[in-house]
Order: structure tokens, then C-alpha cells, then sequence
């Protein structure tokens, strides 16, 4: 993660997203999920869907359609471990969002990425 957005998206990024994305791995029986953290909630939280079910969701613009279009896992090259890996999408109290294929490797020791 080495551009502006991802390094916005790194500071939301600890191991409560991790243990959020494991959970939604075993309730959906899949790793191929996308985590979203809505920061312009008043009680902001963790949601997850199927990558797929939300890729194809109204209203996404293009570029997201076409970030999404392939599994996290896909990138272990990058990342590492597939079966840890997932798509994060943090949308920002301005409105502003970011999206990356993250691992759980990416957490430094003492819980942050």
C-alpha cells in the first residue's frame, strides 16, 4: 500500500479489521469478502459481504466494479497467505474512500498496520 489513499487507509487499519474479516470468513464460508468501515456513522462499525454479491451492487462507480472484479487471494504474490487475504473499503467522515487487498500478515506486532 504505497499510495495517498492507502495511506489513509492504513490508519484505519488494526487488528479489530482482522478479527471482524476472520468472523465474516466463517459465517459466509468463504474468504472472498470485502470488509467495509463506515467512518461517517455516528457508531462506526464493521460490515462484510460476499465480493462478488457486492461487486455487482448499483451504484458502484466503474473503477470499483474493476478493483473488485478479482478476489484478494488472487494477489498472494503481494500479499502472502490467499486464505488471509480480503478487500477492505474504509469510507471517510469527508466522503472520501479508499479500497486495497489487504492481509492479515500487514499487522505489525502490537496491532497496527
Amino acid at each position: 500500500m504505497n499510495t495517498p489513499d492507502s495511506s489513509r487507509l492504513a490508519e484505519v487499519i488494526d487488528e479489530r479489521v482482522f478479527n471482524f474479516a476472520q468472523g465474516a470468513q466463517r459465517h459466509f464460508k468463504t474468504n472472498d469478502l470485502i470488509v467495509i468501515l463506515d467512518l461517517r456513522d455516528d457508531d462506526p462499525g464493521f460490515e462484510a459481504a460476499p465480493r462478488d454479491s457486492f461487486a455487482q451492487a448499483e451504484g458502484l462507480s466503474p473503477e470499483m466494479k474493476l478493483k473488485l472484479s478479482r478476489p484478494a487471494g488472487d494477489f498472494k504474490e503481494v500479499l502472502g497467505a490467499p486464505e488471509q487475504s480480503f478487500w477492505f473499503l474504509a469510507i471517510f467522515e469527508d466522503g472520501d474512500s479508499a479500497c486495497a487487498a489487504i492481509n492479515a500478515s500487514m499487522i505489525a506486532p502490537g496491532g497496527s498496520a
